[in-house]
């Protein structure tokens, strides 16, 4: 044990003049401790109370390594030992796993300055301690988010290429199954081909969610109506084993979100949940007004502080442990066995939530459930009505479409199926091409219909060449990935939107919508 006095003459029996001095190790922000060559804490700040746990009577006098994790104690001597033989001034935790240990048992990451200081001829050592759990969580979401930002480009990239391969299966499928003379055995082989490709058309959807980070498409939500719409819905998918229980507060705010999205969240929390009670439980689900504060908002990239709408589903299954957590948000990570999932359920929603620069938190426990609390950012305006565009009277020859498609294999295909449903058509499979085509005769056409991913001249460009030459054209955009802002498009005078792959009828109903849309 230090004696008493060489505690107080270093710190409490000083001149008046250092006075200064000991309020500014007092005071200071960061914890400030100082021990003896011994490994003996001979005083401390208040910082280092509040950080610890211990109060400083409690402290002074003891062994630095009480404030140091037990899986580092016996190596902690050996380190002070070689920073005895060398002392000087130098930061330690930057780059490395440094800890503290609380009084409660817990471990807190720690960055360390260590100053060695002369105490008439004692040597002491004077550490300033942060905390740096903040920072470490920061880093940790960034990490996360650079990961689904890594998936969304990789998404982005793919998704055209791989939209129109499922386009040409779904397109020559659905264009043989007209086929009269088509037997049972094949037909039934067909349709089993559709199936297959309705499954690939949706998981690249949801792969997609990754790269969504724009308000297009979004509206003002009732975010209590719309849950509860969505459980409704989900009820009967449930076992009757699996109690849904919610908790809705009607002051939450409106928020700014796509309906279809916050059904998609509730889907997948609520099938996650029944997973982890294969003897039954019960599913909380609370909507309620919250605030994020300023704090909150420091450890989360792209979040503001203010009013959110909260929402939170919770479960009584069979919870996560620490690992398992660390890893859930991870795009294809699953503990499921093969067949039993994509391992693309909560990441899924943490795209959806990121896009809506919302925040996202995970709390779980072998054995004590899992609790999923959801931020929404309020809305803070109501987005006012797209302007209508005035439309030129129809050919009297009927409906005939110039359509635009770079690759040849579905210009063709596509031709076939609109020529199928009855529409006159002319197909380009070069933009520039049909921009002379139009310039040539522009009232020729009842609509232009084309793809936007196109060397030399995307669709956007060209819709908007054609609609400087003829305003009020009935445009329908195809596109193969998820880039497009569609309150753009609209601004532009491109009426809808429709995306790869799609069905014969998709695309008829699309082509009948844009020639009918005053």
């Amino acid at each position: 044990m230090v004696p008493a006095r060489s505690i107080r003459s270093m710190f409490h029996d000083a001149p008046m003049d250092h006075s200064l001095a000991r309020s500014a190790f007092d005071l200071s922000p960061s914890g400030m401790l100082a021990m003896n060559a011994a490994g003996e804490i001979v005083a401390v700040n208040r910082e280092v109370e509040r950080l610890f746990g211990w109060s400083r009577e409690e402290l002074l006098g003891h062994s630095i390594d009480m404030l140091v994790p037990e899986r580092f104690r016996a190596s902690h001597p050996r380190h002070r030992a070689v920073y005895l033989e060398d002392p000087h001034s130098r930061p330690m935790g930057a780059g490395r796993e440094l800890y503290g240990l609380r009084r409660d048992g817990s471990e807190f990451p720690v960055e360390i300055g260590l100053n060695p200081v002369r105490n008439g001829d004692e040597l002491m050592v004077m550490a300033s301690i942060v905390d740096i759990s903040a920072r470490r969580a920061l880093e940790e979401n960034q990490r996360r988010s650079q990961k689904l930002e890594a998936i969304g480009v990789l998404a982005g990239g793919v998704a055209h290429d791989f939209n129109n391969i499922l386009l040409s299966i779904v397109g020559h499928t659905e264009l043989a199954l007209r086929d009269p003379g088509l037997g049972p055995q094949s037909r039934g082989d067909l349709e089993r081909v559709l199936k297959g490709a309705d499954r690939g058309r949706d998981l690249v959807k949801r792969i997609m969610l990754f790269s969504r980070d724009s308000e297009a498409g979004r509206a003002p939500l009732d975010l209590v109506r719309s849950i509860g719409e969505a459980l409704q819905l989900i009820r009967p998918s449930l076992p009757a084993s699996v109690e849904i229980r919610s908790e809705f507060d009607p002051a939450t705010p409106t928020v700014l979100s796509d309906e279809t999205q916050i059904h998609q969240i509730l889907m997948n929390l609520a099938t996650n949940a029944a997973h982890a009670m294969p003897s039954g439980g019960t599913v909380t689900v609370s909507v309620d007004p919250a605030e994020v504060s300023a704090d909150q908002a420091r450890t989360h990239a792209g979040i503001e502080p203010g009013r959110y709408a909260r929402i939170v589903v919770s479960d009584t299954g069979t919870g996560m442990p620490a690992e398992v957590i660390d890893r859930a948000l991870e795009p294809f990570f699953t503990t499921k066995g093969p067949g039993e999932g994509t391992g693309l359920g909560l990441s899924v929603i943490h795209g959806i939530v990121r896009g809506h620069r919302g925040l996202l938190e995970l709390a779980s426990q072998p054995g004590r459930g899992t609790t999923v609390t959801i931020h929404l950012p309020a809305a803070k305006e109501v987005a006012g009505p797209v302007a209508a565009v005035e439309v030129e009277a129809r050919p009297a020859h009927g409906p005939h479409v110039m359509f635009v498609e770079d690759e040849e294999v579905l210009a063709n295909m596509q031709k076939r199926q609109l020529e199928y449903l009855g529409f006159e058509v002319t197909v380009h499979t070069s933009s520039l091409a049909a921009l002379d085509d139009f310039r040539s005769r522009p009232h020729a056409f009842s609509a232009l219909v084309t793809d936007d991913a196109m060397p030399r001249m995307t669709g956007t460009a060209l819709a908007r060449e054609a609609l400087s030459i003829r305003p009020g054209l009935p445009v329908l955009m195809i596109s193969g990935g998820d880039g497009l802002d569609t309150q753009r498009t609209r601004e532009a005078g491109i009426r809808k939107v429709l995306r790869k792959p799609h069905s014969i009828a998709e695309l008829e109903s699309a082509i009948r919508e844009v020639l009918e849309t005053p």
